[in-house]
Order: C-alpha cells, then structure tokens, then sequence
C-alpha cells in the first residue's frame, strides 16, 4: 500500500511539469483527479481500513450468576453466555458467586467497573429482598445497577420426596394444622424465593410450619429426595429434571395456570383456593450502575437476539421458564415496584439476618 501511494504521488509530480499541448484547462483536472486519488490511498493506507473492526465487546466479558451451578438461573446464564459468544466472537465466562441469600454475588457485580464487561444475571426475589434483610454491607437494588433486560419468568413449585408420605397439598395441611411447627420445609436462606413464598402460602392458609435454611439448591434437593426435610419451594426450571425422572413429587406450581411442562401439578391458587395468587420470578441481567446508555443499548440488542435463537427457545421450554423479553426502563420499573414491595413483605415478617 506504502508503495501504491509513493507511486501515485511520482506520477502526479511527474504529470504537474507536462504542458498538455498549451491546454491550460486540461491541467488543473487531471491534478484535481490525481490528488483524489492520492487522498482516496491515503485512507486506504490508514489503520482502520488495514484490519476489520472487532465484533463489540472484543474483550472477555462476566456474567455474575449470585447461586450455584445447576440452577434454572444458571443453566439459563450458560444458555446466553454461548448465543452471546456466537454473536460476538467474544468470550463469556459464567461466575458462580452463591452465598448469603445472592448477596456476595450481587455486591461482587455492583462494586465491579461499569465498563459493560460484567453483567449480572439475577432473579427477582434474591435480588429485590436480600437488600433489606441484611445487617452488614449490601447494595440498593434500584440505584446500584442498570437493568438491561427481563428474559423470561418461571414459577416457583412445591416439591417433596418420591418417599415422603404427602401425596397431595391437602396431605400437607392436615399434618400441619394437628402438629403446629412439626412439619419442616427447606430454603436456600432466609428471603430467597423458596423462603418468602412459602410463607405467603403459610400466611394465606394459616398454618405453623419451620424453615430449614441449606446453603444452596443442591444441598437442599438433597435432603428433600432423601427425605430429610419433606417440603420445598424452588423455581420450575431447578425442578422439572427431578420431577421428570420421578425423584420429586409436585404439590403446587405458582403459576397462574397449570404449567405445559408439569400439567397434573395444580396452580396455589387452585389448593389455597385463592384465585389470583401467583407466586413467580423474574430473570433478567443488569449491569453496575455508571454503565453508559450506549452500551446499554448494545448488550439489549444482543440479549434480545440470542433470546430469540431456536437454542434458547428449547432451553427456555424445558426447564419451564417463559420468554418475556422487557426492556431497560420498563424493567427498572419492574425492579423498582418489586424492591419497593419485598421492603414491606420483610418489615411485616420481622426478616433480618445477620452476614
């Protein structure tokens, strides 16, 4: 190209000292031609125009995923994590930061650079309560993040043992109202979704029944297959293996109506006989806050692409979690209403847990 250019300009020196027959107007043309040509190399030679532009981001990027490996929230993280890589040509890595009801993990992503190469892929109550629950350092779920988008919601399900002796939701009822605070349930920590939503049930029908706190969804499937401890209320997509393989039974599915994936589970609504209670999260990835609008916009475009793949789809479908794309300001609403109700659920529960 170097030599492209310093041929170019030969010609033109050697062209400027030619008398074209006494044509004056001829002259200036062809050096007007010639030094746009010498202009048109020159940008030919510039380093944009030697080497592509990288794919955006161009640099690894992290996605935060505050529970352990094997959730429905982090088998959905992986899901995107590859689509997003293909889009990009960029590398993702999935960080489990479990612990503390989500709390390490969402702090570890609210203190980290808002230079948009670490997103958090959250869920709802984790994210909306944990803040209020705590005594030591913690984050503000409205003003400590930048919410991207919503992907999808997923209900929360009832679960027990193949072993345990309740066989339907009223099984569960019985027992508890003839041994208040006997009958036991597993939680993966005080204000996770698997706790607060078994307390509005627990509220709803006006029973007595304990909390077992386990350190994560794996330690508590544990004990419930096992027996261990009867009752459980994880999300569908941490679920929906185990039920299919026969090693939980399903009491009761917080969607509004009967689940596709697990049809003969009955809705809460349906065995509290409330109608219009729906007990769900939402999954959705947010950035720390400081992050610019610009790149906001980017991560929306390609989250709401690799959400759109037949992959997704399918991974989406079986684990029981339903598409709902929701972009960044109707989604900070979200957030917001959310964080503003799980405050006064945790204030009328007296919740507070020291780290």
């Amino acid at each position: 190209m170097r030599t492209l250019y310093a041929f170019a300009y030969d010609q033109y020196s050697a062209f400027a000292q030619i008398d074209l027959t006494g044509d004056t107007a001829v002259a200036p043309t062809f050096r007007t031609a010639l030094v746009g040509l010498l202009t048109s190399l020159a940008g030919l030679a510039s380093p944009s125009f030697a080497q592509s532009p990288a794919a955006w981001p161009g640099k690894p990027v992290r996605i935060v995923v505050p529970f352990s490996a094997g959730t429905g929230l982090d088998v959905l993280a992986r899901g995107f994590a590859e689509r997003l890589a293909e889009q990009t040509k960029s590398t993702f890595t999935v960080e489990n930061r479990e612990g503390a009801g989500g709390t390490i993990g969402t702090i570890a992503a609210a203190r980290s650079a808002p230079d948009g190469l670490t997103l958090l892929f959250t869920a709802h109550a984790p994210f909306a309560v944990s803040p209020y629950m705590q005594t030591g350092a913690t984050y503000d779920p409205i003003n400590d993040f930048v919410p991207i988008m919503k992907v999808a919601s997923t209900a929360m399900v009832l679960v027990t043992g193949r072993d345990s002796p309740f066989r339907q939701f009223d099984d569960v009822v019985r027992e508890a109202k003839a041994n208040p605070g006997k009958v036991s349930y597993a939680t993966t920590g005080i204000g996770t979704p698997s706790h607060l939503n078994v307390e509005v049930i627990r509220r709803e029908i006006g029973i007595d029944i304990l909390s077992v706190p386990y350190k994560n969804t794996g330690q508590a499937m544990s004990d419930v297959i096992g027996n261990q401890v009867p009752l459980y209320m994880p999300s569908l997509p941490a679920a929906v293996p185990l039920l299919q393989s026969g090693q939980l039974r399903g009491l009761a599915i917080g969607s509004a109506k009967r689940s596709s994936v697990a049809p003969d589970i009955p809705t809460v609504a349906e065995v509290i006989k409330k109608p219009g209670v729906e007990l769900v999260v939402w999954y959705g990835f947010l950035a720390p806050k400081g992050t610019p609008s610009e790149v906001i916009d980017q991560w929306q475009g390609l989250i709401a692409k690799a959400a759109a793949t037949p992959q997704m789809k399918d991974t989406m479908s079986k684990l029981g979690a339903e598409p709902a794309l929701v972009g960044p300001k109707e989604f900070r609403e979200e957030v917001r209403r959310d964080a503003e109700q799980s405050k006064r659920l945790v204030e009328s529960l007296n919740l507070k847990v020291e780290k």
